[in-house]
């Protein structure tokens, strides 16, 4: 319990100061920041409950779930040649990627596989659990220096230099009591059901797939969760992605830095291009494009578009594509890379 109280108290301060100085996603990334240094200075993992996480999580699939409409999942539906082919090309960069690791460092092919193609953290960390040639500490510590960078740099560029349509109604309008009970409702059963078939990030996409399909089916408008809840919800997400970092490890691997920062700025670079290629090729502005192409986690990338007023369907549809094709498809084609080599 005094654990969970030092976390909390620690993460929602670096998410006030990094409010106070205008940093993108403040209450996300002040929590990352916050606990991840703080358990290097201490020498000591933070603890932070999953299932708080989890429950952080539905009210932010439920915002982006909200704008959800039959034209929208038109749209998405006519745009799924590009979203595969953006998947392809995102991994194709990842694959490359991994290829100069294996070169220029002493890990091996397959960790570097596992460990430099954009997918979840999580996701990657339980692939290399899998796959006996895989080391797993190698695969951990180049996902969390992924996750760091495009955590820190998308919501940057996103937010700073991109245009973009101004912060989402979703964080400004205050929520009508009634609705939002029955919205609620709805919500924690998508969670549910999503978590009993074993969606991806369950209580984000469960929410949000639920949220859609019950506006679609009904005709309702959804209201909007306070600006507040949704902050709280962000130190959630944030204080356990900090608390499952551990930067002390980044020393155990000599030469791996700066072939990872150059690896991640190759995929940063492949995704940005890719999001002008779409904004031009599409009817999405490029602040949508960009975070649908951006090598980040759902939530990193769902949490910017509410802020940055993107339209978060559309991104959600691109991540998960690229996430459910990693998941069901790359494994084979690590093993068919692995066998050739």
């Amino acid at each position: 319990m005094q654990d969970f109280i030092l976390t909390i108290i620690i993460a929602a301060c670096g998410g006030f100061l990094l409010e106070q100085v205008n940093a993108p996603l403040p209450w996300t990334l002040g929590p990352i920041i916050a606990v991840s240094l703080t358990s290097m200075l201490l020498k000591r993992k933070l603890n932070w409950p999953l299932w708080l996480r989890n429950i952080a999580l539905i009210p932010l699939g439920y915002s982006m779930g909200r704008p959800f409409t039959l034209e929208t999942g038109q749209a998405i539906l006519n745009q799924l040649p590009f979203m595969l082919l953006a998947t392809c090309v995102t991994i194709c960069a990842g694959i490359f990627s991994a290829w100069l690791m294996f070169r220029r460092t002493k890990i091996n092919l397959t960790s570097c596989l596992l460990g430099c193609v954009p997918g979840g953290l999580s996701q990657m960390v339980i692939l290399a659990a899998e796959m006996k040639d895989a080391d797993l500490t190698a695969v951990t510590i180049m996902q969390t220096m992924r996750m760091l960078s495009v955590v820190f740099v998308i919501p940057f560029l996103a937010i700073h230099v991109l245009p973009s349509a101004g912060p989402s109604a979703h964080l400004m309008t205050i929520a009508h009591t009634g609705n939002l009970v029955i919205f609620a409702l709805v919500a924690i059963a998508g969670a549910v059901i999503g978590k009993a078939v074993r969606l991806p990030t369950a209580t984000l996409l469960g929410p949000l797939l639920a949220t859609a399909v019950y506006i679609v089916a009904s005709g309702h408008t959804a209201p909007v969760i306070p600006i507040h809840y949704l902050n709280v919800a962000q130190i959630c997400v944030g204080s356990y992605i900090g608390s499952s970092i551990d930067l002390r490890k980044i020393r155990e691997y000599n030469g791996m830095g700066p072939v990872l920062i150059g690896s991640v700025m190759l995929v940063l670079a492949v995704s940005m291009g890719m999001g002008i290629l779409l904004s031009c090729l599409t009817p999405a502005d490029i602040a949508t494009t960009f975070l649908s192409t951006a090598p980040g986690g759902l939530a990193e990338m769902g949490i910017t578009a509410l802020v940055v007023g993107a339209d978060s369907s559309t991104m959600t549809a691109y991540q998960l594509t690229r996430l459910l094709f990693i998941m069901l498809c790359y494994p084979y084609i690590v093993k068919q890379i692995l066998k050739r080599q």
